[in-house]
């Protein structure tokens, strides 16, 4: 561009001196927040003049322009239409730079009025520059004694807004640090509170873990006392012969059942001819179903006679079998044996009836729920266990991030300020 100037030389950043200072880490925000304050408060006064540079040269500016509007650039002497062009780009330069020119940059008392005056001095620059590049060349040849100091001018006016933008810059790029550190401390601090919880639940868990310990060595003893009792030693007796008893039980019962099978056939079709009443075809039905279940005491007359009329109904012809003797002979022999199965099955179950009786010599109601106990204390142990294991490993963790957070502060703190602190952080520096 033709209006263009140099950059200005920045300027190096002061470190100071100041080395291994201890701080809490409750004092970093307030550090931080001066510094800030310092900063903005050399920004205000390095900039100050820089502002009122800016104003003398848009001052000038102004003048420049207030010359050349009564300057009629001998016009005359040129081609209508470039005289055209030349006018257009005189009234244009000067609407636009008269009315930039001549405004007032805020006077700066405050942070935010440097911000406002930079803002103001940079859209000015801005609508200065657009227009003259935009008409340079009618300029340079029309208005060429003003182009020289123009340039000059705008070129100082330039230099100014870079260091003020420099300035500007140095703030912000702290207050984005600030932030950053900021929001470490704020973790930080989170983290600690995270970690007094769990530490406070770890406490508590162990101890539920002691108790439940307690529970196991206490229950188990009372276990272990009642199993050594006599009652226990007979109720386990007991138990062995009832279930002795059983297996004698389900010996008889096959051998109704196979006993049994060998007139299904005939019972099977008598079912469907039979002028028995309804609690007689009821027995024959559940004798079909189910052979010895259905065979008891109780049930022995009715058994009795649901067989004598089958075997009649096999002699009549009105049950229909292959062989009706071997039929006839297989009925008797079982009706003659009925008596000798249902009295073994009720000394069975007459043992088995008087075992279960003897059973509550023995509260096993106590042992099972001392058994129940000890279960449930060996359960809540393993899992106040594994609880206690995943918060250590939490506690780590956090402890871990909180070392890698300090030190990040550490650096970022050097970084930004120039100086080497040590952060204590209270009750987690003993984590």
């Amino acid at each position: 561009m033709v209006f263009g100037w140099g950059k200005k030389k920045q300027e190096p950043k002061e470190i100071s001196s100041q080395q291994n200072k201890t701080i809490t880490l409750g004092e970093i925000k307030e550090i931080l927040s001066d510094e800030k304050t310092t900063k903005q408060k050399n920004v205000i006064q390095h900039t100050t003049p820089r502002f009122e540079e800016i104003q003398k040269e848009m001052n000038s500016i102004a003048k420049i322009i207030s010359h050349l509007e009564s300057d009629d650039l001998k016009v005359d002497d040129i081609d209508k239409t470039l005289k055209v062009l030349v006018v257009r780009s005189k009234s244009e330069i000067i609407d636009v730079i008269s009315k930039e020119s001549n405004k007032t940059l805020p006077r700066v008392s405050s942070y935010d009025d440097v911000l406002k005056a930079s803002e103001t001095a940079s859209y000015v620059l801005k609508k200065i520059g657009d227009v003259l590049g935009k008409n340079s060349r009618i300029v340079h040849v029309f208005a060429k004694k003003y182009a020289q100091d123009l340039k000059n001018h705008l070129g100082n006016i330039t230099e100014s807004t870079k260091v003020v933008s420099h300035q500007i810059n140095g703030v912000s790029s702290f207050a984005s640090s600030a932030d950053a550190i900021n929001g470490n401390v704020d973790k930080i601090s989170q983290l600690h509170n995270q970690i007094i919880e769990k530490k406070q639940h770890l406490v508590k868990l162990e101890e539920f873990q002691n108790e439940c310990m307690d529970t196991i060595e206490q229950t188990g003893q009372k276990i272990s006392s009642l199993q050594s009792s006599p009652e226990f030693s007979k109720h386990l007796e007991y138990k062995e012969k009832i279930k002795q008893a059983e297996s004698d039980l389900i010996v008889i019962n096959k051998e109704i059942d196979d006993e049994f099978s060998k007139i299904s056939r005939p019972l099977g079709k008598y079912v469907y001819v039979t002028s028995l009443e309804k609690p007689q075809k009821q027995i024959l039905e559940s004798l079909i179903a189910n052979h010895s279940e259905t065979i008891s005491s109780e049930n022995r007359d009715s058994i009795v006679k649901v067989m004598e009329s089958c075997m009649k109904g096999i002699i009549s012809g009105s049950v229909s079998v292959k062989e009706s003797e071997k039929s006839v002979d297989q009925i008797t022999s079982l009706i003659s044996s009925l008596d000798g199965f249902i009295a073994r099955k009720d000394k069975v179950n007459s043992q088995i009836n008087d075992l279960k009786k003897s059973l509550s010599n023995f509260d096993v109601s106590q042992l099972e729920d001392l058994e129940k106990r000890l279960d449930k204390a060996k359960f809540d142990k393993e899992d106040a266990a594994s609880k206690i294991s995943s918060l250590q490993s939490d506690v780590e963790k956090d402890r871990l991030l909180v070392e890698q957070l300090l030190s990040d502060i550490q650096n970022s703190l050097e970084k930004v300020i120039g100086v080497k602190y040590d952060i204590q952080i209270g009750q987690l520096d003993k984590t």
